[in-house]
Formats: structure tokens, C-alpha cells, sequence
């Protein structure tokens, strides 16, 4: 560094701040020096600021402190609301009812609304067992047994999509060995549709509603043998889609059976002729198209409009 003279200063002397020279003079008001002489208002201010420093440090720590952890818990409670809000949606999405079938023009309809089907169970949630007792000889365990293979006949045969589409062994395999031959027969004739539904391919039902009861009781047979009859008579409501210009109930297809089933008490029986027996059948419609049904689908009636349209075949 130069003066304005041009001239360079001399170097401070490296050692000169540890060395004992002249005391620090202190000012007055630090000193008490001129405690008899009134205070300035500068004076005053910088001797309250100085006394007042430390508190100022620690007043000023404290409220710092106060300031983060108030943020922290700010921040901690907007990520819990976020994460419960999170949380809700997905519960929210995961318990949502499936949609309700679309309509060709894509809006909710229900085809059941304003008819009987509409407090029928969907599926095979309608079938029902009766409470299993024994029948002597059939045990409590024998006649529970029977009555879960008729249930599963039912479904097989008027809700499987097997059945539907035409696959008929799925059915066949729940009878007993002798039987099946005999009922291949009914669906060369097509007198199966009095206990079973084909639809096809072609068309398809989006809902299946069914109500109906299952009871059973010990007989004799003509050769003296003990038989488990089974009696079902249910009514099954088939939705199937229809223009939006027709009525809702257009849609519907139902057919109403009665149908008894035998199981034999297996002792002393041959094994082709152990279980499961489907004895006869009835059955009546409503809203179907005769024509699909003589080929031995089933099918709703096209809607011409009028009462007529629900007559049975």
C-alpha cells in the first residue's frame, strides 16, 4: 500500500500487539470513571444493549428452538394428513363395489330393477343348503354330502360357463357312472333343457339371479334299497343386454325347475351305480325365444313390444 506521497510506510513491527505498551484505554462509561456526569441517550442504549446481550443470545436460541420444532411438527402433521389421505383413497378404491354392467351406450342400468329377480341372490351365493340331519340309514355326514353334490350339480348345470358354451363332461362327472350314459342322451335330444342352460356363443348373459329351496328325505326303492330324494325347485333370472329403447325387464330370461335327485345307501351297491342320480325334471319359461329354445338354446325373447313379448313357450 502506498501514501498519497508515493512513499511506502513502513512494516508494522510482526510482534508489536504482545508487547507492553500504553494500557487499553477504556471509555468512561465502561469505566465509571464519570459516574457523577449525566449519561447520553447513545451512552444509555449501548450500556441496557451490552448488559442485555447474553439474555438477548439465549432469548433468541430459545425462540429459534421454538421456531423448528415448531416447523418440524407443521411438517410432521401435513405428512400424516398426506399419508392418511393417501391411506383413505387407497381403502377407499379397494373397498368400491364393482361397476355395475354398462349398457351398448355405456350408463348403468339395472335390468332387475322392478322385477321379481331384483332381491334374488346373484349366482350360486343362491343356493342354499338345508341344515343336514340324518335320515336312517343315511348318517348326518352321508346326507351333508349329498346335498354339497347336488349343489354342485346346480351350478354346473345352470351357472358354469362349461355348461353354457356346450361342455357337458363337468356335469356328467358329478352323477353317478350309470347315469351318465343314460342323461348323454338328453343332450342328443335336447330334453336337457328342463335342468340344464346353453346359451352359446353367440350371446351371452351379463347376470344370473336365482332363488329357491332344496329339501330331502329317506324313501324305498322298488328293489327294497334305502334312497336319499332329493327335491330342487329354483327359479333362475338370466339379464341379458337389450337396446336401451325397451324396457329393462325385456332383457330378462327366467326359467322355473323342479327337479329330483337320488343317492342310494352305497352299501352292497356296485360302484358304476354309487351317487349321484337325476331322476326327472321340469321346467317353464318366461320371456324366452321358443324358437332358440327347440335348438336348445337359451336365449331372451326379442322385444316386438306389449305383453305378449312375455309369454311363456
Amino acid at each position: 500500500m502506498s501514501t498519497e506521497d508515493g512513499t511506502t510506510p513502513p512494516e508494522p513491527d510482526p510482534y508489536a500487539v504482545a508487547s507492553r505498551g500504553a494500557e487499553i484505554q477504556l471509555p468512561s462509561w465502561m469505566t465509571g470513571a464519570d459516574a457523577d456526569v449525566p449519561l447520553t441517550r447513545g451512552e444509555r442504549f449501548r450500556m441496557v444493549w451490552s448488559r442485555q446481550r447474553g439474555k438477548r443470545r439465549v432469548a433468541f436460541v430459545v425462540v429459534l428452538a421454538l421456531a423448528l420444532i415448531g416447523g418440524t411438527v407443521v411438517l410432521g402433521r401435513v405428512t400424516v394428513d398426506r399419508v392418511r389421505s393417501g391411506t383413505a383413497a387407497a381403502a377407499s378404491a379397494e373397498a368400491s363395489p364393482s361397476p355395475v354392467p354398462l349398457s351398448r351406450v355405456g350408463e348403468p342400468r339395472d335390468l332387475f330393477a322392478g322385477t321379481i329377480g331384483a332381491d334374488f341372490a346373484v349366482g350360486e351365493a343362491g343356493i342354499v343348503l338345508p341344515e343336514a340331519t340324518a335320515r336312517p340309514p343315511f348318517t348326518a355326514r352321508e346326507v351333508a354330502a349329498a346335498l354339497t353334490r347336488v349343489r354342485a350339480a346346480l351350478v354346473q348345470a345352470r351357472l358354469d360357463l362349461s355348461m353354457i358354451l356346450g361342455d357337458t363332461e363337468p356335469f356328467l362327472a358329478l352323477l353317478a357312472p350309470a347315469a351318465r350314459a343314460q342323461l348323454r342322451t338328453d343332450f342328443e335330444d335336447l330334453s336337457f333343457v328342463n335342468y340344464a342352460t346353453r346359451i352359446g356363443s353367440q350371446d351371452s348373459a351379463d347376470e344370473i339371479r336365482v332363488r329357491g329351496e332344496m329339501r330331502y328325505r329317506a324313501v324305498t326303492g322298488d328293489d327294497g334299497r334305502p334312497i336319499l330324494r332329493i327335491t330342487t325347485e329354483y327359479v333362475w333370472m338370466y339379464a341379458f343386454d337389450v337396446p336401451r329403447t325397451t324396457p329393462g325387464r325385456a332383457g330378462i330370461a327366467a326359467i322355473r325347475d323342479r327337479v329330483v335327485w337320488e343317492v342310494p345307501h352305497p352299501e352292497g351297491l356296485p360302484a358304476a351305480k354309487r351317487g349321484l342320480w337325476l331322476v326327472s325334471a321340469q321346467a317353464s319359461t318366461n320371456n324366452v325365444d321358443c324358437a332358440r329354445l327347440d335348438e336348445g338354446f337359451f336365449v331372451v325373447e326379442p322385444w316386438m313390444g306389449g305383453p305378449g313379448s312375455f309369454q311363456p313357450c
